[in-house]
């Protein structure tokens, strides 16, 4: 797995759930399985960061347009 272009498509997410004050980190990415860490300190609005499976959905999407091995994509949400 290409490591620039997963990092590339990780730094878009943690672009989009900064707007809402959270962050994601990459966990693991190994055989086609990206996992993923949904960082809420300091985040003013919890509820306000899109629900775990949405982000998932779009991560899904942010990595699979760079690295067509992925299929999955898990996200670590402390709310859930």
């Amino acid at each position: 797995m290409d490591q620039a272009l997963l990092d590339e498509a990780v730094g878009e997410l943690r672009a989009l759930v900064a707007l809402d004050g959270g962050d994601v980190e990459l966990v693991s990415a190994n055989e086609g399985t990206v996992a993923l860490r949904l960082i809420l300190e300091g985040a003013e609005c919890r509820e306000c960061v899109m629900p775990k499976e949405f982000l998932e959905q779009i991560a899904l999407d942010m990595v699979t347009t760079r690295l067509t091995e992925v299929n999955t994509v898990t996200i670590d949400d402390p709310r859930v």
